[in-house]
């Protein structure tokens, strides 16, 4: 679970803002969502924040949790090299995130590091995501059970044949040479068959369904 600790409320003056945005930090006078969309962005977040969930922001002069919402993607920040924009909406009371953390001190690790964003170990059931092999299984912080993600990779290599036949109907597949940029996540695409996107990091994501031919598929 990802944290951001917020200042008081200042006026916001820069006039490359992506936002844009009148003002960031918090402001009691606001609404949640008027706070929200003013302090979303922009940050310097890594690839593990693209494992989160869901994102808690405290106000550091209280150390409490004034705002809590679900993460749906996080987008680089237009003209600020390395600063992302989280898109996300906002968790309301009744929300087991919400309840758990909103109103409350935030984590100690959190309010004591000088870095505003933190990361929360967080495995209460209901706050984490489903392993992406399909299995069921929720998990934390990650995309997929330690070694499932093997698992589902093997188990779809076996709809194609060996893994030589994969390789075969791969190299058919896409059709194309890779243009691997060490800076930027490559992608190769299949029309309607596969996904296989190869981050900097090491990072690797292959979406494939060989029983619908002609569909494209999306991230």
């Amino acid at each position: 679970m990802l944290h951001i600790k917020l200042t008081r409320a200042v006026k916001a003056t820069d006039p490359t803002d992506p936002l844009p945005r009148e003002f960031y930090g918090w402001d009691e006078r606001r609404t949640l969502q008027e706070n929200w969309d003013a302090n979303r962005g922009y940050w310097a977040l890594g690839a593990r924040a693209d494992l989160q969930d869901y994102v808690l922001l405290s106000y550091n002069e209280t150390g409490e949790v004034v705002m809590a919402a679900k993460i749906r993607t996080i987008v680089d920040a237009e003209g600020k090299p390395n600063r992302r924009i989280i898109e996300g909406d906002l968790l309301a009371e009744g929300h087991p995130v919400h309840d758990t953390y909103v109103g409350h001190r935030a984590p100690e690790k959190s309010l004591s590091a000088r870095n505003p964003i933190t990361y929360i170990d967080d495995n209460t059931p209901g706050f984490g995501r489903p392993c992406l092999c399909g299995c069921g299984t929720e998990i934390h912080g990650a995309l997929f059970v330690p070694g499932h993600d093997q698992a589902a990779l093997h188990q779809r290599i076996a709809k194609i044949g060996s893994i030589a036949n994969f390789l075969e109907w791969f190299d058919k597949t896409t059709n194309t040479e890779a243009n691997f940029d060490t800076n930027a996540p490559t992608v190769l695409r299949g029309v309607g068959r596969i996904d296989l996107t190869v981050y900097p990091d090491g990072r690797i994501d292959l979406k494939f369904d060989p029983t619908k031919p002609g569909t494209p598929l999306t991230e």
